[in-house]
Formats: structure tokens, sequence, C-alpha cells
């Protein structure tokens, strides 16, 4: 198996978690919500965590979710304030494959399959996706696979599987055992 944690993607691309979530409050700010305070950091963290995922097809889903005429998700916050949440729930994830969306000139995460240390993550399948962003967003996975096959045509050919490892689910679980 061949295991790409996100800390190996942030160092190499300079995009991340922390870059989705900092997306994701601008998109929230933008909607006339005011998360700029640090204190909401936790919170939009686990937004993310809770209501985005990448889409397989950005542009086909972008328009899909302007053409509903109702929010994906509204969370009710503590203060009773509803949260309505679009497009930022596919936006603020689609970073990862294009950073031009908050103006970085960088490869996207795709790239790390085309330089030649990185390509030998195509010869030992299960890629096994851990930590940050690659446990916890939903779609993630077969995104990759899905671009994986239309930039290696040998790809398609090869049986392959990408499995996420939880971080956040297995440390609650230790927690539970051993806290």
């Amino acid at each position: 198996f061949t295991l790409l944690q996100s800390a190996t993607v942030e160092e190499y691309i300079k995009v991340g978690f922390d870059t989705i979530v900092d997306l994701f409050i601008k998109l929230l700010c933008e909607e006339g919500y005011d998360f700029t305070a640090q204190k909401y950091r936790l919170l939009c963290y686990m937004l993310v965590m809770d209501y985005c995922y990448v889409a397989l097809d950005f542009e086909k889903e972008l328009k899909r979710i302007r053409n509903l005429g109702e929010p994906l998700h509204e969370v009710v916050m503590k203060d009773g304030t509803v949260l309505k949440l679009r497009e930022e729930c596919i936006v603020a994830p689609e970073v990862l494959f294009n950073p031009g969306l908050v103006g970085m000139d960088k490869d996207n995460i795709m790239s790390l399959f085309q330089h030649g240390e990185f390509t030998s993550l195509l010869r030992a399948p299960p890629l096994i996706l851990s930590g940050g962003c690659a446990s916890g967003l939903k779609g993630l996975g077969e995104r990759i696979l899905e671009e994986l096959k239309t930039v290696h045509e040998k790809f398609i050919r090869t049986p392959y599987q990408i499995m996420k490892s939880n971080v956040r689910e297995d440390a609650i679980r230790w927690l539970n055992v051993h806290g």
C-alpha cells in the first residue's frame, strides 16, 4: 500500500486543510456572516469537516447548487442565527485542485502524481489518504481516483482502491477505551 499523508501534500503544494478553512471563512464573510474572530476558527473547522465535500465534477456540481435556490444545509448556531451553507461547501475544498481560487500560483494535489518522487504512489495500490483534509473531506478519494484516470492511461487498467485513515475517529475511539 501507499500512504499519502496530509502533511506531505501541504509541504509539497503548500495547500492544505488550513487553506480550505481560510477560504471557507472568507466565503462565509462574503455572504454576510462574521467569522473573522479567532474564536470562530474551530467552529469553521468543524463546519468544513461536517458539511464540505469534494465534488467529482466541480463545474457541474456548482451549477446544480446555484440552481437549487435554497441552501444545501442550514445550521442553527447557539445564538439562534441560522447559517445557510451553499456553494462554499464545494468551493472551499476545490482549492486542493485549483489553488488559483485563493490567488496561489501553486501546483494542485494531482501534480503530486506527475513528479518523479511521487509517481511511485501509483505502483502500490491501495492508496491510503491520512490526516487533515485527506481523512475528513467527503469525496476526496473518489475525485483523486477520477482525476488519475484522466492523467494516467495505464491507471485505468490497474485495479485500484483509495482508502481513508480517519485520524479523528481513531483518536476518539482510543480516548473512549483509554481515557
